[in-house]
Parts: C-alpha cells; sequence; structure tokens
C-alpha cells in the first residue's frame, strides 16, 4: 500500500528533516509542551520506556524565520513492537506532536504522509496506534480491535488502531502487541552505533 508524501501540504515557511541527535531534548520539550506529563501513564508509553525510537522515521517539522532561525514545530516518532505469538515485526506510531500555535496547518498530514511513506520504503509492513479515530482514518488506519489487535493495559481499546503498508497483513497477523525483548534492544543500539560511526 503506497502512501505519498503530500509535501504541498506544508507552507513554504515550513520544512521537513529527519530528527537530528542534537534536537531530541528539544523534541522532548515539544511532546511536554502538548501532551503534558500524563502521556508517561498511558499504557503506548511502556512500549516505548528504555527503547530508542527508529532512527529513519523519526522526523520533523521546523519553521524558518525572516532572520533565518529556525523553530521546532512538529516531530513524529516510531518504536519498534511486536505483534503475536509468533513475534511479528511492527511498528507503533507516535507521538505526533505539533506545536499548539501551528495546530491545524498540515504539518501533521505532512508528517504522517511522509514517514508512512518512508516506512513502506523501508520495508515496513504494519503500523499500530493509539488516537483519534476521525483523524487518523485519512491516513489510511482502521480500528485494530476487530482485527484481532490487544494492547495490553489500554483502557480504551476502541482508540487502537491499525494500517497495513503492505497488501493481505490484515487477517493474517493479530494478536497482543509486545515489546521488544532486551537482547533485541541490545542488538538494534549496537546496529545503530555501528552506522553513525561508519
Amino acid at each position: 500500500m503506497s502512501h505519498k508524501s503530500h509535501l504541498k501540504l506544508v507552507p513554504p515557511r515550513f520544512s521537513l528533516q529527519p530528527e537530528p541527535a542534537v534536537l531530541a531534548d528539544t523534541v522532548e520539550r515539544l511532546y511536554d509542551e502538548v501532551f503534558g506529563p500524563a502521556r508517561f501513564h498511558k499504557a503506548s508509553y511502556l512500549f516505548r520506556e528504555g527503547v530508542d525510537p527508529i532512527r529513519e522515521l523519526s522526523w520533523i517539522a521546523l519553521e524558518g524565520d525572516r532572520q533565518g532561525n529556525d523553530r521546532l514545530v512538529g516531530a513524529i516518532r516510531y518504536w519498534p513492537i511486536l505483534v503475536a505469538e509468533t513475534g511479528h515485526s511492527a511498528l507503533l506510531l507516535g507521538p505526533l506532536a505539533i506545536a499548539q500555535d501551528r495546530a491545524c496547518k498540515g504539518i501533521g498530514r505532512a508528517l504522517m504522509f511522509k514517514t508512512l511513506d518512508l516506512a513502506a520504503q523501508l520495508g515496513h509492513d504494519l503500523v499500530l496506534l493509539v488516537g483519534d479515530v476521525d483523524y487518523y482514518k485519512r491516513f489510511g488506519f482502521v480500528p485494530a480491535t476487530p482485527f484481532g489487535f490487544v494492547m495490553p493495559g489500554e483502557s480504551r481499546p476502541d482508540r487502537l488502531q491499525v494500517a497495513p503498508l503492505k497488501d493481505n497483513v490484515l487477517g493474517r497477523i493479530a494478536g497482543k502487541i509486545c515489546r521488544l525483548p532486551a537482547a533485541r534492544i541490545s542488538h538494534a543500539r549496537r546496529i545503530r552505533r555501528s552506522r553513525a560511526a561508519g
């Protein structure tokens, strides 16, 4: 399933780029401003705690002024998860955060389309998230519970959604969402460090 980037949805003063390591703390501050400390108590956060986001799918939106100064106005991250007893690799999307004074400017749509398209190009086939059904359905997400997906601890299973990035995934893959085992987390970190050094 193809997802187009739709970069034209971003006004000229905004630009999208991969999240650089130097802005990681700035991104965290944006998440704090948009979601507050309650985000750490959500069931979905347990699948991110102690796990690094996928670097290739961590993107930001910057707004530049006439003096050439850039301001972070949007960010999106994806995290590796496993599904079912078979341990099928999938993605957990979120958070998607947009600066509150820049909402409804097309930034979120552009970040979504860009990264979903990139995830498909990288070979991923399944993305899950917890969020507003009406907002995310435009990106190909559908309620996940009817397809047999379960996020342990999620109090609003109706907000759990899934988007297939390849044909014939839904109905074939289903089950409980699981964290990456510690061994796989360590292995993934070694690979990222090796790529960064090379």
